[in-house]
């Protein structure tokens, strides 16, 4: 019936609208399902001509307040509600008792701990000395609540979590979030505003960095950039707040998780032991809730003979019953057991997998593994819109789970309960359906290998490495190779050929530099001269939390499913491996790289800092493209002098000859990619010189500063000398070359020399920790430098939808606030927007107006 109403076969008679249309379609089906005898009586589907009437009301049972639609038909019996998130007033549904509600089970057990110290203080066996604190139920809490309250429980706190999540905690946080973000995010603010609005004042928000135990065989166990940075975003938004913010590393072991909750206690007078008893204490209480679940899932397990569901996702989303619109409730109703994910037993995934550096992804794999493995359980992943890591976890999973049927709901704060309990029927009829008759798909796991690439041998034909032209520093990567005796090409700049073959390849949910880069690179395989055998990609990798060190597989997996499964990718990890991985290329590769990048970087200043001045439109222009080339010849010769070339290069720039005129200096940080590339970022320079500015773009090297500042501190933490010793030469050296080659244009370039990291992170400090690794601290810290260096205003260019970008937008507010200086974010996805070029005119013109 919905169907027809849809293709126009049947009308809405005069006075009745779309939505009683489709309540009348829906009693159609009802009938059909319950009725199926009956089936023929609806050919020319009469109940859409029948008189009915319609109203609403606001149900008050709980704190979600739902809009309840009621329609009454002439001649049917009771009426038809829709639109609440529970079974309440559903007369179609009752739940089945013999059923077990396994997520009621899991959420008792994960609240046994607090709601124990509860009862105890009502009884008032206890007295906490302390006074309140916050406990807003968000994210890694729907893991760790026993943890976390028994801690503060035990060090003298009394605490006050914040409800568990409704309708009216949703709305506080849609109407206090600092950036368009994810769901999760949203409601995380409400719950916090709500304790705020209570009177609790002392919120404790850890920083959940790496969740994985010291012998987990992950490295890396990252939250998301969005979740991890929840807690300077939350101080940006509510400075009224005072937040206990520590550090949390479970892969540092116990001690680290002490020194920080001593950092962050001892000003309230909590004592060394007092913390250490706390948290063997709390310790107890998270393994109890642990054995609690795991002995329930294998009890549970042991008995499934029929089709089950595992709800498969980030607790914060496929178990908050506020945020999952109650599905596996609903499912019950169906006669459908579901199962949460962790009741599962744990599956070993760390060979297959081992660059999945999301503890998200790694438990949401596991599953898969053991669901494809029994023959009863068929997974519903329930994420959220614009999820990060899913763009790239729920592409591994489809390869985990191989043919298995699955269902993917997404949630918002616009998802509705009778669209996602629809798609869960049409879901259990098609594995019924396969199942009945015999032709469900069962084939191999595909999982992606990286390719070794050998790009040095004795007499072997040398593959030819195509680098991706993420800005014109590529060309001294290729240079750099070819220094080096292997062949390298910069692919051609992106065009809209390129985008349109990489849209056929993603889903539309990654960043737009995967598309990017798999558009240029596809461009290339697919050319009349590529010669697979002569050929290999260079992308490099990277260890989280942002989705870049996930491109490599990705395009791993491209080329594999186009038959290119001896196409090598070579993928240096950009982490504490870097230089090892560089090293393959020769010995010489990483020192004329680190010549080329900072050349290139000063020859980009010259360009930025003369074009706006120039008197003879394009004398920068052609200056700069003659000199690109000159730079390429002098890295890949061995006689080449770079340092009479730059010297060359500042007399020739400066003799340009130039009007007299001051332009507001715009300062551009944010993702490296997007902002580096011109056609990713629409060319974004070029536009704020045409609205009368001047454009400081963030160099490239600060991120090869960077992760050699984060590397050393790794080395250091782990005592490792010789690693020590490696990144003390690099950095010796790098600084020396840099500071070398900025000389040769000292009193030129008002933009040399660039901060350090160490200060860029002391900036970026009263904002981020740095603990929080990535581009966000990088694009705030210097965002920072540049406004005390008199920039007028700071553009955050990013990908649509980055996490890290997000987080930039979000801290950005305190920022513009604190220095009384404009700041935009844009994000760019390859769609032409008028809003864009309206909203930068707009941010120019109060740009210019900064004194």
């Amino acid at each position: 019936a919905f169907e027809k109403f849809l293709k126009r076969e049947i009308t809405v008679p005069p006075n009745h609208d779309v939505t009683g249309a489709i309540g009348m379609a829906l009693i159609a089906m009802d009938h059909m399902k319950r009725e199926p005898e009956r089936k023929s009586s609806f050919k020319g589907f009469d109940l859409a001509t029948r008189p009915y009437q319609q109203s609403s009301f606001e149900c008050r049972g709980c704190e979600n307040m739902c809009e309840i639609n009621r329609i009454k038909i002439e001649g049917e019996e009771g009426y038809l509600f829709y639109g609440g998130r529970c079974e309440k007033y559903d007369i179609r549904r009752k739940k089945r008792e013999d059923i077990p509600d396994l997520f009621q089970f899991r959420e008792d057990a994960l609240w046994h701990a607090h709601n124990s110290y509860k009862e105890r203080l009502d009884r008032k066996e206890i007295v906490p000395k302390i006074g309140r604190i916050g406990l807003p139920y968000v994210f890694f809490y729907h893991d760790y609540l026993p943890y976390w309250s028994t801690l503060l429980w035990e060090l003298g706190f009394e605490v006050i979590p914040s409800p568990k999540t409704n309708r009216k905690v949703v709305n506080l946080g849609l109407e206090t979030v600092l950036a368009e973000t994810c769901f999760p995010v949203k409601v995380g603010h409400g719950h916090v505003r709500y304790l705020l609005e209570e009177g609790i004042k002392r919120i404790f928000l850890p920083s959940f960095v790496n969740m994985n135990q010291p012998d987990d065989p992950y490295e890396k166990g990252h939250a998301c950039p969005l979740t991890q940075s929840f807690p300077y975003q939350i101080r940006v938004a509510f400075p009224e707040a005072e937040l206990f913010i520590p550090i949390v590393n479970l892969k540092e072991g116990d001690s680290f998780l002490y020194k920080e909750l001593r950092r962050i206690l001892s000003p309230l007078g909590v004592s060394s032991g007092q913390i250490k008893r706390a948290m063997q204490k709390a310790k107890e209480a998270q393994e109890e809730f642990f054995l609690k679940i795991r002995r329930k899932g294998d009890e549970i397990l042991s008995k499934i003979d029929r089709t089950t569901i595992v709800i498969v996702g980030r607790p914060y989303n496929a178990f908050d019953k506020g945020v999952n619109l109650e599905i596996p409730q609903k499912l019950a109703t169906l006669d459908i057991l579901a199962i949460p994910m962790d009741f599962l037993p744990p599956t070993d995934i760390y060979n297959d997998w081992p660059d999945m550096y999301w503890r998200s992804g790694q438990r949401i794999l596991k599953a898969a593994r053991f669901i494809k493995d029994n023959p009863y359980l068929y997974p519903i992943f329930i994420g959220n819109f614009s999820c990060g890591p899913d763009s790239f976890i729920l592409k591994y999973f489809e390869k985990e789970i191989s043919a298995r049927p699955y269902l993917h709901i997404e949630i918002d704060e616009h998802s509705a309960d009778a669209g996602a309990i629809t798609r869960c029927e049409a879901f259990l009829d098609s594995v019924e359906a396969q199942l009945r008759s015999g032709k469900m798909k069962e084939s191999e796991r595909y999982i992606p290998k990286k390719t070794m690439i050998l790009v040095s041998g004795n007499g072997d034909r040398k593959r030819t490495i195509f680098l991706p032209p993420m800005s014109d520093h590529a060309h001294a990567l290729e240079a750099a190779f070819r220094y080096c005796g292997i062949p390298a090409e910069v692919l051609p700049e992106t065009d809209n050929e390129a985008i349109d073959l990489g849209k056929k390849y993603v889903s539309g949910k990654e960043c737009y530099p995967c598309t990017v880069t798999t558009g240029d690179m596809l461009k290339k395989v697919f050319s009349a001269d590529f010669k697979p055998e002569e050929s290999a990609f260079f992308m490099p990798s990277g260890t989280g939390p942002c989705r870049f060190g996930q491109y490599n597989l990705f395009h791993r997996m491209i080329l594999d499913q186009l038959g290119l499964q001896d196409v090598p990718i070579f993928s240096p990890v950009q982490d504490v491996t870097l230089y090892k991985d560089l090293g393959i290329v020769g010995a010489d590769f990483i020192k004329r790289s680190w010549q080329g990048i900072v050349a290139f970087d000063l020859l980009l200043k010259c360009l930025h800092e003369t074009r706006p001045y120039e008197k003879e439109k394009g004398a920068a222009d052609n200056l700069y493209q003659t000199y690109i080339q000159k730079l390429k010849s002098a890295l890949e010769s061995r006689n080449g002098s770079l340092e009479s070339l730059l010297n060359q290069m500042k007399r020739d720039f400066e003799n340009i000859p130039k009007i007299k005129d001051k332009k507001p200096l715009i300062g551009i940080v944010g993702e490296i990619f997007v902002r580096s590339n011109r056609f990713s970022n629409e060319e974004l320079v070029r536009k704020i010189e045409a609205l009368g500015g001047e454009a400081w773009l963030s160099p490239v090297d600060e991120w090869i500063y960077y992760i050699n500042y984060v590397s050393l501190k790794k080395a250091l933490r782990k005592k490792d000398y010789s690693g020590i010793i490696q990144f003390l030469l690099k950095r010796f050296y790098q600084n020396k070359i840099a500071h070398k080659y900025e000389s040769y244009l000292k009193g030129f370039l008002k933009t040399v020399p660039e901060p350090e990291t160490k200060e860029i992170l002391r900036n970026a400090s009263p904002y981020i920790h740095e603990s929080f690794e990535g581009e966000a601290i990088l694009s705030v810290g210097k965002a920072i430098d540049m406004i005390r260096r008199g920039a007028k205003g700071i553009v955050n260019a990013m990908p649509f939808g980055c996490m890290p970008g997000t987080v930039v937008t979000a801290i950005m507010r305190g920022v513009s606030e604190k220095y009384r200086v404009p700041t935009i974010s844009i994000p760019y996805d390859g769609t032409d927007s008028p809003t864009t070029a309206l909203l930068l005119e707009a941010f120019m013109e109060q740009a210019r107006n900064i004194s």
